[in-house]
């Protein structure tokens, strides 16, 4: 067993990571900033108007968010993947999403999908990956 311990440290680097850990948060962003737009306008824009964003603004924010959904999902699978900055941009943004939809609309505490407490692990290996590649 010790030995396998040696070899294991001797073959992985420790500034290597498995990319599914990218790809499957760049496949989050995109279907985040895709699919309301497609499929659920209507619905996000009643959250939009829930939390008290005058009928004007609705649209801008919609678009604004999902293409910086979108956007996010783009770099992650660039070489920006290796910038500090990109996880620390994520992870405000989720933190902020996530303590606007809790103040403003707090039926998702008890939501039988979890979607609040789901951005507890996701905000988790945001900072992770903002660590791991701060030089």
């Amino acid at each position: 067993m010790d030995n396998l311990s040696i070899q294991h440290t001797q073959t992985y680097s420790p500034l290597m990571l498995p990319n599914y850990l990218y790809l499957s948060l760049a496949v989050l962003w995109a279907y985040s900033g895709i699919m309301p737009v497609l499929f659920a306008p209507t619905e996000s824009l009643a959250m939009l108007a829930k939390l008290g964003i005058a009928e004007s603004l609705q649209w801008g924010i919609f678009l604004f968010a999902s293409v910086l959904d979108v956007a996010f999902a783009i770099l992650i699978i660039s070489r920006c993947r290796y910038q500090a900055w990109l996880w620390l941009a994520q992870f405000v943004v989720v933190a902020s999403y996530s303590i606007i939809v809790a103040v403003g609309l707090p039926e998702n505490w008890t939501h039988p999908f979890a979607p609040l407490i789901k951005n507890v692990p996701i905000m988790a290996l945001l900072f992770y990956l903002y660590q791991r590649h701060k030089h």
